[in-house]
């Protein structure tokens, strides 16, 4: 969790010093630490079979989420009903639905369905998926708001996002230690409604608005995640036995990843379609405008250079709108999640099966099911 707010910290600052790529070759050595790390600290387990790689099930899911990845980008980028949306849209999600049905009938499936038969871990995954995706798209565009409206470098970008890592080291806290003392509905339910709330009211950020206004719903988010994150990954783990353990933990976090992905691509695409509809830019020569409308930093450095004002401020504020669209949505997203997270026991009826993958009546074995 708190890497998700170092990182552009860590970026802001390798970009405004090293080459940008340097941004990329950061995670070599922290993989390589890692790695060292987890062969010297962590236990030895093993499972009680030995599966072999499902490299057709690692083909479909790459390739269906790829697909229906890129068509919301391009949806974004043209229309939702564009050849170039529809097509890639409409194939991912075939082949997704081709990589569920060869996981039901693989010898040694990539993804373990049966575990999504115990309703903890079904609606845990769920909650962690639903913050990935409300907290990437946050992540994404907020630092652009900071640079091209606030007009902060790339490091003081990375460091306005800090208040974000307070709230997120409070609300672990105080989850790990009022989380035994209360049911399993009232941590992430507050969560949600902390995260709902500070993204709601971010929607409300305009051009001037001061960073006092900005760090106080972040420290709210932050709050929340700490809260909703811990608690969700919790309630999912606990439902897996501890033999599977490994493949429970990947899969919870593939699905946050797999939110997150959705995030940026989905709240790109509304992003990107607000601002170039707040824009107006017929006076403009073609290539200019293509600049202008192709991204907000574009529009910035297009502005300034032709020493325009008044374009400078219509970019700015296109993109300001644009952003508070799309934290208007993943607010609504959060708001969404704490309703479900209050009705999770009677939402259970919609995984029926045992208590936990692995237990007696539901015994998870390797082969054909």
């Amino acid at each position: 969790m708190l890497g998700l707010p170092l990182g552009p910290i860590l970026g802001g600052y390798l970009l405004q010093h090293f080459w940008w790529g340097s941004v990329f070759l950061i995670n070599i050595p922290l993989v390589l630490v890692a790695a060292l790390a987890a062969a010297a600290l962590v236990p030895e387990s093993r499972g009680d079979v030995q599966p072999r790689v499902d490299a057709i099930g690692v083909v479909l899911s790459s390739g269906g989420l790829v697909g229906v990845t890129y068509g919301v980008i391009a949806a974004g980028e043209h229309h939702w009903t564009a050849t170039s949306a529809v097509v890639p849209l409409a194939a991912g999600a075939a082949v997704l639905a081709g990589f569920v049905v060869w996981e039901r009938r693989c010898t040694y499936p990539l993804v373990e369905l049966g575990l999504f038969r115990s309703s903890r871990f079904a609606w845990g995954t769920s909650f962690v998926t639903l913050i990935g995706f409300s907290m990437f798209g946050l992540m994404f565009f907020l630092p652009l708001y900071f640079q091209a409206v606030q007009g902060s470098d790339t490091l003081g970008a990375g460091l306005k996002l800090l208040p974000m890592i307070a709230g997120v080291l409070v609300g672990t806290g105080v989850a790990g230690r009022i989380g035994p003392l209360v049911g399993v509905r009232a941590i992430p339910a507050a969560g949600f409604a902390l995260i709902a709330g500070g993204l709601l009211i971010g929607a409300t950020s305009t051009r001037t608005t001061g960073y006092g206004f900005t760090a106080g719903w972040l420290v709210l988010v932050g709050l929340g995640l700490g809260l909703a994150m811990t608690r969700t990954m919790t309630t999912a783990l606990d439902a897996v036995p501890a033999r599977q353990g490994g493949v429970g933990s990947a899969l919870v976090q593939t699905m946050r990843q797999v939110g997150g992905a959705l995030g940026v691509a989905l709240l790109g695409a509304l992003a990107n379609s607000g601002y170039r509809h707040g824009l107006d830019v017929g006076s403009l020569p073609a290539a200019v405008a293509g600049a202008v409308r192709g991204s907000v930093a574009g529009g910035v450095v297009v502005a300034e250079k032709l020493h325009e004002p008044q374009l400078l401020e219509d970019v700015r504020a296109a993109f300001v709108h644009a952003m508070d669209t799309t934290l208007l949505v993943s607010g609504g997203v959060a708001a969404l999640a704490a309703v479900l997270a209050l009705a999770y026991p009677r939402l259970t009826a919609i995984y029926p099966g045992p208590a936990a993958p692995g237990s007696a009546q539901f015994p998870v074995t390797a082969g054909r099911r």
